[in-house]
């Protein structure tokens, strides 16, 4: 769970849109509540840090000191006088030791502090983007392939926590010796300061020399992962059917070629951070030359002692060392900045149901009625539903029957709520549904889709998802008026039973008898079925029957079908062409009609 007092996925995931614009400050948003430990961290860090800036000016002194004993000595100067040299040499010693020591439960400290901020920060960011993922549109969905969606929950966001240990190690770092080496070389030789500021604007015109390259090679490289993420998820789920055509090696071929493209990409990525690099490095070994030159030079003149040179080197080092750092970090910066980009995607689209102050729904009778409704695709030539009207009482079954194409599934999605009418209303029990809030009309719906949706799990997890102290005494029942019973009974484990990736241990009439026992638990007062018998066995199809006609009784039901015979007792039919309602009526008012298509149906499957 997220820190008390820190920023909440819900709430993150609707504001993101108004911070992806500022990614830097985006990050600084996702670790609020988590300041006070960011805080802590910097302090761990500066103390386990102090012998990379404190042995520069121990060393220094202590070259001048042991040269100033070295010349004593020379002189004939007698021990005694060269006593609080040794002490202070001695003391210093001890300081370095210490600093050395501390080290270790420093860092300890600051590596698990700096570990829980960074990770909740990556907790809230997945947290959101789920959030998103949930509220975002069907269309939205069907218009983005899932791979890409796994690409930018596991690896962009694990790119920005990196990205987030960049700054608070890289860039802290650099600040605080980049500071105290001006402080130390402004107080004893303000012409050596010259030369440390020199690396910034160096760093900085270097920077934006490379950006622009770094940016599009980051952003095409991130396009090719995704594309290869997405590609391989359909590859998976198409194993079962490129085997079975034994065209292996053309799947084969088709992921190779993007293999390839990611090589390709990643080759130029890696080439162009390698030039920033070396430019990056070559430019300031120069400036560590001519710096050495320098205090060489005044030293020389006894303008500084040598201990000094070794000092000020020591520190332009670390100064350059630091830079380096920072320039070597701006390949990953920029990637994770993409990243950041990559996720706005998601977590800043507009397409998302509106659904947040729309009236709640707390009972539903069932009763619909179809105003002239038409939806159309966008960039669809026609409409896939056009001006359908249509009352249905609360209880009543009604089929749906059509050709492919002729608007039935997006009948179904618009009185799910997947989709919202171009025109005309939608009203349930009298309300327009376009002004209720489709999540609480959601809990008295159930889907019984033809391909059943089945996650990895036991046949209870299955059964009982998204319902908590379901008793046993109604999860029999429903497992007995789904004929779900026998088989279960079956299994090695019963309900407790692992029935594999999207229920592949099962047959598929045990996997749509399952989604049925899953429906009756909800005990909804609306129901859909959409063609969920059409690719059963007879035995399966009689016992799925069954069950179906169990669950619709007193229930408002819309089925959608192929298999005439499995409509015969609905209250009504409808035939549907070109995304209009042509005719009407029960079974037998629509057989008894010679020239009707219901008709001409009806032959075709005799």
């Amino acid at each position: 769970m997220p820190a008390t007092g820190s920023i909440e996925p819900r709430q993150l995931a609707l504001e993101f849109q108004f911070r992806n614009k500022h990614p830097l400050r985006t990050l600084w948003r996702l670790s609020e509540g988590r300041h006070g430990k960011l805080a802590l961290v910097s302090i761990f860090y500066v103390i386990k840090q102090s012998p990379i800036w404190a042995i520069p000016i121990i060393t220094g002194s202590l070259i001048t000191r042991i040269s100033a004993i070295y010349a004593a000595h020379q002189a004939g100067a007698s021990p005694a006088s060269m006593h609080a040299d040794i002490r202070w040499i001695i003391g210093a010693a001890a300081l370095m030791f210490v600093l050395i020591i501390q080290n270790v439960p420093m860092h300890t400290l600051y590596a698990t502090f700096l570990s829980s901020a960074v990770r909740q920060v990556q907790l809230v960011l997945r947290s959101a983007i789920v959030v998103r993922l949930q509220q975002l549109s069907m269309s939205f969905h069907d218009n983005t392939q899932s791979g890409k969606l796994q690409s930018k929950l596991l690896r962009d966001v694990e790119t920005i926590e990196n990205l987030s240990r960049l700054i608070i190690e890289n860039l802290l770092q650099g600040i605080i010796i980049l500071s105290v080496a001006m402080w130390i070389a402004i107080s004893r030789r303000p012409t050596v300061a010259v030369f440390f500021m020199i690396t910034v604007p160096a760093a900085v015109f270097l920077l934006r020399w490379f950006r622009q390259p770094m940016k599009r090679s980051n952003e095409h490289f991130r396009e090719q992962i995704e594309l290869m993420s997405a590609r391989v998820s359909e590859m998976i789920e198409m194993i079962p059917i490129t085997r079975a055509h034994a065209v292996e090696e053309t799947e084969v071929e088709q992921i190779q070629e993007r293999l390839q493209s990611i090589y390709e990409s990643g080759t130029k990525l890696d080439l162009t951070n390698s030039i920033f690099a070396s430019a990056a490095w070559a430019t300031f070994q120069l400036f560590q030359v001519l710096c050495l030159l320098f205090n060489t030079w005044q030293c020389y003149r006894g303008a500084i002692k040598v201990g000094d040179v070794v000092m000020f080197q020591g520190f332009f080092g670390m100064i350059i060392g630091s830079v380096q750092g920072l320039l070597a970090m701006i390949p990953q910066f920029t990637a994770g900045l993409e990243s950041m980009r990559s996720i706005g995607e998601v977590l800043e689209s507009p397409d998302i149901e509106q659904n947040e102050g729309k009236r709640s729904v707390d009972s539903v009778a069932g009763s619909f009625d179809f105003d002239r409704v038409t939806f159309k695709y966008p960039n669809a030539t026609r409409p896939a539903v056009c001006e359908l009207s249509l009352s249905v009482a609360a209880g009543e079954c009604v089929a749906v029957i059509g050709e492919s194409g002729s608007g039935k599934s997006t009948l179904m999605n618009l009185i799910i709520g997947f989709r919202r009418p171009t025109s005309g209303r939608i009203l349930l029990d009298g309300v327009d549904m376009a002004e209720i809030n489709f999540r609480t009309f959601r809990r008295f719906l159930a889907v019984v889709p033809q391909q059943t949706v089945l996650f990895t799990g036991s046949v209870r997890d299955n059964i009982t998802y998204g319902l908590s102290d379901v008793s046993e005494d109604r999860l029999q029942a429903a497992l007995e008026l789904a004929n779900c019973t026998e088989f279960v009974s079956r299994l090695p484990d019963g309900l407790n039973t692992t029935i594999g990736s999207r229920g592949g241990k099962l047959s598929g009439g045990q996997r749509q008898r399952i989604a049925i026992a899953r429906a009756m638990l909800r005990d909804p007062r609306v129901i859909i079925l959409d063609e969920a018998t059409s690719a059963l066995d007879a035995e399966s199809e009689f016992l799925v029957q069954q069950a179906i006609n169990r669950l619709i009784d007193g229930r408002t039901t819309f089925i959608v079908a192929h298999r005439l015979s499995t409509i015969r007792d609905a209250d009504r039919i409808i035939v549907m062409q070109d995304g209009r309602l042509i005719e009407i009526g029960s079974h037998a008012e629509l057989l008894s009609r010679r020239d009707s298509v219901f008709s001409r149906f009806h032959a075709l499957q005799a």
